[in-house]
């Protein structure tokens, strides 16, 4: 009965909310069903927070189906003033459906709750779809409704597959949350958000190079706090970095350092994809390139969520879908462009290094396999200089973004100066 006073932290949301949708009048109403969906968020806080309910009872259902409820009420209230995101949606669904299946139903105790806890992530992730889909609400919507996200990824690895040191910011991501929906509903009664597609362009930039900066370092502290001899990055794989066992210790401080290094390098490349659109002309190639990159964010996620001591053959399927997708983006940004932004012999080099790159790495490993050369430091050494080769090339379409936009948005300062142009 620890989180008792839950039951009194959600009651004053719900009643500054329901203040604000009843002075807020006419444009307000609708948001009476996002209310309701903020009302059932209780059910379950009573079973899984004040009960305490443990994971094989039918009090953890009953919580379990009281947040759905509470999403199946944001998802209908969603879905009439946003258009989805369908690329996110696929991402989230191939990473966490990986992780459902290698790590998670395997370590429930029955099938019924497997099912629940399925359904239940499908729903969480048709809402986070919608909150960071296309619309004018605020944008307390898709920090929030994806703030419970994390939340619920933190409950699943810290509570069903027990990583320790991860208690903590479920109480505090999942309270940011409630806050954040709170927000949301408080601001009904404001005018629509103008539309957000230059802000976002301009950010693009940012959320690569300092996003990459970021995961970099996090990178290198976890080498730096690799157990025992040390992280030599010629004789070992990357990956080794992201095991939950290392030198007889359980989940030691890389495997933390790794994994939010790759979580974050999913994040800043799916805010940056779609930025990379302006490069290309024709639907199907916008398309090819978006769909690309929801396929390389999906592939980074599912590798942070699957190390590959746990399991080899997931761990391999989210590397195969990252570099998979990597390489329809470089393909595409490459071939007939009929008017570049970027120079033909830039485009080219790129690809050409990639394409030889990727030859040696094969060759490598194959003559691994058929015992012609020894493992390391072989294919490490190639591993590194290919992911380095691809992290540079990001970085170099997010300075060719912030060259375009810098010329865009002055062309645009002199037009208005200069009326007579117009």
């Amino acid at each position: 009965m620890t989180n008792l006073w839950l039951l009194g932290f959600t009651p004053l949301l719900l009643l500054a909310t329901a203040v604000a949708i009843m002075r807020g009048g006419r444009p307000c109403r609708p948001y009476g069903l996002a209310w309701c969906g903020l009302a059932a968020t209780m059910i379950g806080d009573y079973f899984l927070a004040v009960r305490g309910a443990p994971l094989h009872s039918d009090g953890f259902l009953y919580g379990v189906a009281g947040f759905s409820l509470a999403h199946l009420c944001w998802i209908t209230f969603l879905r009439r003033h946003a258009a989805w995101n369908a690329r996110l949606a696929f991402a989230l669904t191939f990473s966490f459906g990986v992780l459902f299946a290698a790590r998670v139903i395997p370590a429930l105790p029955s099938h019924r709750l497997a099912w629940a806890l399925s359904a239940y992530a499908l729903l969480s992730i048709l809402s986070v779809s919608f909150a960071c889909g296309v619309h004018r609400l605020s944008r307390a919507w898709r920090y929030g409704l994806c703030a419970l996200l994390f939340s619920d990824a933190m409950i699943v690895f810290g509570q069903i597959l027990r990583v320790p040191h991860l208690s903590k910011a479920v109480g505090v991501t999942y309270l940011a949350s409630l806050v954040l929906i709170a927000v949301a509903i408080l601001r009904c009664g404001r005018a629509p958000r103008p539309s957000e597609r230059l802000r976002q362009l301009r950010a693009a930039p940012r959320a690569v190079l300092w996003g990459g900066a970021a995961v970099m370092l996090l990178f290198l502290a976890a080498m730096a706090f690799y157990p025992g001899k040390g992280y030599n990055p010629c004789m070992r794989m990357l990956s080794v970095l992201g095991r939950t066992r290392l030198n007889g210790i359980d989940y030691p401080a890389c495997h933390y350092l790794f994994t939010a290094g790759l979580a974050l390098s999913a994040w800043a490349a799916a805010r940056f994809y779609p930025a990379l659109a302006c490069f290309v002309q024709g639907g199907r190639k916008k398309a090819g390139l978006l769909w690309g990159g929801a396929l390389n964010s999906a592939g980074l996620l599912t590798i942070a969520f699957v190390p590959e001591n746990v399991n080899g053959f997931y761990h391999n399927v989210g590397c195969f879908a990252a570099v998979g997708g990597g390489a329809l983006a470089l393909i595409l940004l490459t071939v007939r462009q009929p008017r570049p932004r970027v120079g033909a012999a830039a485009r080219w080099s790129w690809l050409v290094w990639c394409c030889v790159l990727v030859a040696v790495f094969e060759a490598f490993l194959l003559a691994h396999r058929f015992k012609l050369l020894p493992f390391a430091p072989y294919v490490p050494t190639c591993q590194k200089l290919l992911i380095l080769t691809f992290s540079a090339w990001l970085g170099f379409y997010a300075v060719a973004l912030h060259r375009l936009l810098r010329k865009v948005l002055s062309g645009r300062a002199n037009r208005i100066e200069n009326p007579s142009d117009l």
